[in-house]
């Protein structure tokens, strides 16, 4: 069912296929969660100065650590 680039990938993220895919639209959510943020920034610089930075930081970090 899944090809050998995407067994090798869930191997290398130590995930099966439904960890992978429950992760990976987790991260979608915040992501999306983050496009209002951003658009209130882009026009009000001085609210949300470093919210979408340290959010995605810490998605990374927490991507880092499982591996």
């Amino acid at each position: 069912m899944f090809s050998a680039k995407c067994k090798a990938h869930l191997n290398d993220v130590k995930e099966t296929p439904l960890e992978h895919m429950a992760e990976a639209l987790k991260i979608a959510i915040k992501l999306q969660l983050l496009v209002p943020v951003l658009i209130v920034h882009s026009v009000a610089p001085s609210l949300f100065p470093t919210t979408a930075s340290v959010v995605m930081a810490d998605i990374l970090k927490a991507r880092e650590k499982k591996s």
